[in-house]
């Protein structure tokens, strides 16, 4: 059974976000001389943020190669410059938005930050490890910008350094660049509960994959293990179609023995609704085509629905596919949310196009979700481009506002069942608005319903 493998990088690329996993200054002190060797030959500009007590001696010090430099920027902790700029993330994206634009105009076709992160203290996994460094997608994305984030292992707790491992899509380890399999991203990780696995398993397994030939069996052994205790569905399926792995995960949630997995092709998994999609993907995945995120409909043994989002990829062999690997994530518990809310929205559609009257559903602060047919034929603006995320009061004249939000006031503070006020609407006639609370889903959420009337 072939396991799919972390792919290597030779280098540093303008676009990249890596962190630096090392266990004693020595370690970074090599690391240091390599990315200033890579900046000098690349003609980056570096700037080097020290945040620790121990200064790396290539950087600071009067020994400190940063003084042939010219290309070298060093802001300090101890600087009263450093912490006007990095007071918030806003001050820090400003910053770095400034750095980047003169880099590029003294001739530098990107800038490299390097920088030291101070320890942190334990806490729930929140994927906002670069909080400072917020805001830079951009810049990544226009390949103007390199992120090296070095964090010194014995520092930081396990719950943290698994944080690193999911917020970084590159590692440096072990002085090579290693592409990071368990990296997650932060809008991805923050739609789903991300159990903490342990993260001695992660760390050795990327420093073995790293390694030399003869440790690979142990290595190996060590990713099996990882990949056989995730909790997302991992698979990786053959030209065939043939299951050559799939995890622990994978057959709970789709109710197969292992024993059953060698009888089953990867269309005997695929929901009749989610048929033609997936043998299509199949198709462009196995001529190594990159298909991005991808949704699909899977079917348990007994028939139950499984919805899952993931990634898959094909490793390829002059040209030849090999297998793929999948990492999909269980979203039928969202899906089915979603199905539900929908549900609830035809029937409240339904129900208040009945009545004749302009009737609007709007948060506590008056931002309308929807509204009937009547109530979007009242104005031009709503009835091309719908009322969701609009204030109420743009139905209305100017100076309605006040009045309107006095009448809220006394449904959601006072505490009165039903409210009421006369206002001018937008075609100058006198208008009253009848107010009442309305649930709808959540038992939490509370939301008031709002039935507009001329009054003739």
């Amino acid at each position: 059974m072939n396991t799919p493998r972390i792919k290597e990088q030779g280098g540093l690329a303008p676009g990249d976000h890596a962190a630096i996993l090392y266990q004693q200054s020595g370690e970074i002190v090599e690391v240091t001389g390599s990315i200033l060797d890579q900046c000098r030959r690349n003609r980056w500009h570096l700037l080097y943020l020290s945040r620790l007590p121990d200064e790396n001696p290539l950087i600071i010090g009067k020994t400190g190669r940063v003084a042939e430099e010219n290309n070298v920027t060093v802001l300090s902790h101890q600087d009263e410059e450093f912490h006007r700029h990095f007071a918030t993330a806003r001050n820090a994206k400003a910053f770095i938005t400034e750095r980047v634009r003169m880099a590029r105009s003294a001739g530098s076709p990107a800038l490299c930050i390097m920088r030291e992160v101070p320890p942190i203290s334990a806490r729930r996994s929140s994927q906002h490890l670069v909080g400072d460094m917020a805001g830079l997608d951009h810049l990544f994305k226009e390949k103007s910008l390199l992120l090296l984030c070095a964090y010194r292992m014995d520092l930081f707790p396990a719950p943290v350094l698994q944080d690193v491992l999911r917020t970084h899509p590159l590692i440096l380890l072990g002085g090579r660049v290693v592409e990071n399999l368990f990296y997650i991203p932060a809008m991805d990780a923050l739609r789903y509960n991300l159990p903490s696995l342990e993260l001695q398993h992660w760390l050795d397994t990327l420093r073995k994959l790293s390694s030399a030939r003869a440790e690979l069996a142990e290595s190996e052994g060590r990713l099996q293990d990882l990949l056989e205790n995730a909790n997302d569905l991992i698979q990786s399926v053959g030209p065939d179609g043939r299951f050559l792995y799939v995890n622990q995960a994978w057959r709970k949630t789709l109710e197969y023995s292992p024993e059953e997995i060698a009888g089953l092709n990867i269309f005997d998994i695929i929901d009749p609704s989610s048929m033609e999609h997936c043998r299509i993907t199949f198709g462009r995945v196995m001529t190594g085509e990159d298909v991005g995120r991808i949704e699909a409909t899977f079917r348990s043994k007994t028939g139950r629905k499984v919805y899952v989002e993931g990634n898959v990829n094909c490793h390829m062999e002059n040209g030849i596919p090999q297998y793929t690997r999948a990492i999909f994530r269980d979203v039928t518990d969202l899906k089915r949310e979603e199905m539900a809310r929908r549900e609830r929205e035809q029937v409240l559609d339904a129900v208040l196009n009945l009545t004749p009257h302009a009737t609007v559903i709007t948060t506590p602060d008056g931002t309308m979700l929807y509204a009937n047919k009547p109530a979007r034929s009242i104005s031009p603006k709503t009835s091309t481009g719908g009322v969701h995320g609009k204030p109420l009061w743009s139905f209305l004249s100017p100076g309605g506002e006040e009045e309107v939000r006095r009448s809220m006031a006394d449904l959601t503070m006072v505490g009165e069942k039903t409210t009421s006020c006369r206002v001018i609407g937008c075609d100058g006639r006198d208008w009253e608005i009848e107010w009442s609370r309305a649930r709808f889903g959540s038992k939490d959420a509370s939301y008031l319903m709002a039935v507009l009337r001329r009054i003739e």
